[in-house]
């Protein structure tokens, strides 16, 4: 019997050209900078590696102080740009020589309990999950443009596997752009950029896990 509470199941969509040899071991893996040029075409996450921090125009205020004078200059709203922003990204060059792989997470709070019966309980995903998952074959099909088919991996030391044959991997965090203290925090903890996504990409039910 499985304690669903403990649960933890690695998920890829992948082509199905790939379901044979990603079910004898290998994971495929694109470049950081294919990801970069996908986004670019308004898929997903246009700040794709890097940080973005932006300013709430109406509640910001930026205080420039004059070395060896108790003189303060301060810029509010009025003096910000439309969409102002700062931006933290990696090194020139770097993004062709990074390589990305993908999984979803199921964990407890994608299922709700189905059935109960003798003390046994029977649980299955629930519908946004399951929407969530048909989402993804879709979106994966339509920029493939091949069929798609979602594996699902039991191994329950799946993760710590990867990291032993020598690849990062960590779970992507969401933080909020306009308020970079959790970002400061995490990167405080050596959390990688490429493991950081604004808070606007949280409401996918599937915990994402990125791999390089």
């Amino acid at each position: 019997m499985i304690d669903i509470r403990t649960l933890a199941l690695p998920i890829r969509v992948t082509e199905n050209k790939y379901v044979k040899s990603t079910l004898e071991d290998s994971v495929h893996f694109g470049s950081l900078e294919g990801y970069k040029n996908i986004e670019s075409q308004g898929i997903g996450d246009e700040d794709e590696g890097k940080i973005v921090g932006l300013f709430k125009k109406e509640k910001s205020k930026i205080t420039i102080k004059i070395p060896g004078s108790n003189k303060e200059i301060i810029l509010t709203d009025r003096d910000f740009a439309q969409d102002p922003k700062m931006e933290y990204g990696l090194k020139d060059g770097i993004e062709k020589r990074i390589g990305v792989a993908s999984f979803g997470l199921l964990t407890f709070s994608d299922f709700e309990l189905d059935s109960s019966l003798n003390n046994r309980k029977c649980f299955k995903l629930r519908k946004d999950t399951f929407d969530d998952i048909k989402r993804l074959v879709r979106d994966k099909e339509e920029l493939t443009g091949n069929k798609c088919s979602l594996i699902i991996f039991s191994k329950p030391d799946f993760f710590s596997s990867i990291k032993e044959s020598g690849y990062e991997a960590d779970i992507v965090q969401y933080y909020d752009p306009y308020d970079l203290s959790r970002f400061s925090k995490l990167r405080d903890g050596k959390k990688a950029y490429c493991y950081l996504k604004k808070d606007y990409f949280a409401d996918c039910k599937i915990n994402l896990n990125t791999f390089v």
